[in-house]
């Protein structure tokens, strides 16, 4: 069975710059990002050594979500300016090694994920998605799994539901109701883990809450129907509309392996150098561009 990989490029950007120490060349340009990002690509070259892998990023423009809810992930720290001048860097090499990228205007890397894991699905593929945001979660089936890249951390449906105590189908009503600080989602006073779980048993999802929202708000009377509403809309994966992707499209093309180390080394990553070269003869050999 072949196998789609496709990685959260944002937001493992933006994760590993803060979990990181900073770093950088001699001269003081910042390349910490760039050094957890392509560590962690190479790492999963090495030990997957997949044929077809794709990188997905947020879109600069504003998206669906913002226009309806300014204060959408408004807690979050704004990306610093050493983190930006490293986002360029980091396409770059992900094209010399071959790796394709895709970024859609006015959606986020969770919605284009959600859009290509399904097209990958009906194309034939298993999918893995590397992600640490929950919100992929709901994604996971008996033919895509999601993997944290920052812990290793694996989830299938069934982990999904040791985890939560609701399956992968359900994660965005759960998240509507218990709210994701992360992304500056409130959720619903007084519903905690365990209680949404319960809510949910009781009701089956947030649509059927909000056709019975009289009935629910006499348990919860901070309860805000509108708000729940907002909540939900924010956490479900947003439709992308139609991409004209072919397989090849998702699949790794011929590295420009003496442009990559040149560039790794004007870099000063001595250690992402000694590996691109082992890295990329062993893809090679297995013939997998």
């Amino acid at each position: 069975m072949k196998v789609l990989y496709i990685l959260d490029g944002s937001a493992f950007i933006y994760r590993s710059f803060f979990a990181l120490p900073p770093l950088s060349t001699k001269s003081g340009f910042p390349t910490g990002a760039i050094y957890g990002f392509i560590r962690a690509v190479f790492s999963l070259l090495k030990t997957e050594k997949p044929k077809c892998f794709i990188v997905v990023f947020d879109h600069p423009s504003p998206t669906t979500r913002t226009k309806i809810y300014r204060d959408y992930k408004s807690k979050r720290p704004s990306m610093p300016d050493p983190l930006k001048m490293q986002i360029p860097i980091i396409k770059e090499l992900l094209s010399l090694m071959g790796i394709p990228t895709l970024e859609v205007e006015g959606y986020e890397a969770d919605d284009i994920i959600g859009y290509l894991a399904k097209k990958a699905v009906d194309m034939g593929f298993l999918v893995k998605v590397y992600s640490p945001d929950k919100d992929i979660l709901q994604l996971v089936s008996d033919k895509v799994s999601v993997i944290n890249p920052m812990n290793g951390e694996a989830f299938t449906k069934k982990s999904v539901m040791e985890k939560f105590g609701v399956p992968p189908e359900l994660i965005p009503d759960y998240l509507a109701l218990t709210g994701d600080k992360v992304d500056n989602i409130e959720g619903v006073k007084g519903i905690g883990k365990k209680t949404a779980v319960k809510v949910l048993e009781k009701y089956g999802n947030v649509e059927n809450i909000l056709r019975n929202f009289e009935e629910f708000k006499t348990a919860f009377p901070q309860a805000d129907k509108e708000e729940l509403e907002l909540s939900y809309f924010l956490v479900k994966l947003q439709p992308v509309p139609e991409l004209d992707l072919k397989e090849s499209d998702m699949c790794m093309k011929e590295p420009d392996t003496e442009k990559l180390k040149e560039r790794l080394t004007e870099l000063e990553m001595k250690s992402l150098l000694k590996d691109a070269d082992a890295i990329f003869r062993s893809l090679s050999q297995k013939g997998l561009f």
